[in-house]
């Protein structure tokens, strides 16, 4: 069974991760008209002549677009240019229907309930400990909202407009925030995709990642709310501390200082303040947190949550560093200009 159906996909990946995406699709109880498979790796993809024999079988047209280096909005906008059909559906390397009837059951929810598109719900996959404790740091066990899985009219594509060219990551967030602000008939996907990127990862590959991702998408508006919250901890922390650095080292011979008999003397106060903010850190971002993101609480306990704040730590210092780091970057430059 085909549908009036465009698939894009943004491929930064080999030919092996393609073939193996492209029989995905072969198996689907209803396929796309046309599968535009944007490719922004630096070779060119040699798909195997049974696979495109297969294709042609099922007159599904196969077209691979070459576009160096894109990040997946450029690409996707690519792909939205080419498409030719009535409805787009998003796919990627990392997020497959492991239901044959994917496709299937959630179209034909549009039609029946006249909808203008579905957003894309995904869950993610983990096997190991440090997979599971990566996504009870971040993405959870919840399905979350996305574009990879979304099937849209291309009118309703068309007029959110196009995705953010400059951002590594958070495009499609980006988008979707974009898609919000219309008045068109927009539910979930009834039948779920999965992603399957964290296969095989390790701690150090996540950070790089998020620091990358967040540093090259710090642009996109709704990262704005991030970057005003982490600057207002970072300066808590740096306020309580050099306050009471030079109150205790600098401002002793004044009359502003506090004697211990004084009433409104407090102890201790920055080892209270830090106490209580790590305490307070540990419980939401360690507990919380995964729990509202439906993570199990056999997992947490009894020692799991140190391991999940532990590294959701690391994140937030990588992503509070990338937000440090552009801005005496645009400083740095600010200067130069100003040399000049």
């Amino acid at each position: 069974m085909k549908k009036n159906i465009s698939l894009v996909i943004p491929a930064l990946s080999s030919s092996f991760y393609i073939e193996d995406f492209l029989i995905n699709v072969l198996f689907w109880s209803a396929h796309p008209s046309e599968i535009i498979l944007v490719n922004t790796s630096n070779k060119n993809y040699i798909i195997d002549k049974y696979i495109q024999k297969k294709f042609k079988k099922k007159k599904i047209d196969l077209k691979i677009i070459y576009k160096k280096n894109f990040y997946p909005g450029a690409a996707r906008n690519i792909g939205i240019k080419y498409s030719k059909h009535k409805y787009i559906v998003f796919l990627d390397m990392n997020t497959l229907p492991y239901n044959k009837e994917w496709l299937k059951i959630n179209y034909e929810y549009i039609v029946k309930n006249n909808l203008d598109g579905l957003c894309g719900q995904t869950i993610y996959l983990a096997n190991n400990y440090i997979e599971k404790v990566v996504r009870a740091s971040t993405y959870g066990k919840d399905s979350l909202r996305t574009i990879p899985g979304s099937i849209f009219k291309k009118k309703v594509v068309e007029k959110v407009g196009k995705f953010d060219v400059k951002s590594r990551a958070g495009e499609d967030t980006d988008w979707l925030r974009r898609l919000d602000k219309f008045r068109f008939k927009i539910n979930d996907s009834v039948e779920p995709i999965f992603y399957k990127g964290l296969f095989n990862t390790d701690y150090i590959f996540i950070i790089k990642k998020w620091f990358r991702n967040y540093y090259f998408s710090s642009n996109l508006p709704h990262l704005q709310n991030q970057k005003n919250f982490y600057f207002l901890i970072l300066f808590i922390i740096f306020f309580f501390i050099v306050f009471n650095w030079n109150y205790s080292s600098l401002c002793l011979n004044t009359s502003l200082y506090l004697k211990y008999n004084c009433g409104f003397y407090i102890p201790h106060i920055t080892k209270i303040f830090l106490l209580i903010s790590s305490l307070s850190y540990f419980t939401y971002r360690g507990i919380i947190m995964p729990l509202k993101k439906k993570v199990e609480l056999n997992f947490l306990f009894p020692y799991g949550f140190l391991f999940v704040t532990f590294f959701s730590f690391i994140l937030d210092l990588a992503k509070s560093t990338t937000f440090l780091a552009l801005i005496f970057s645009k400083l740095s430059h600010l200067r130069l200009k100003i040399i000049k």
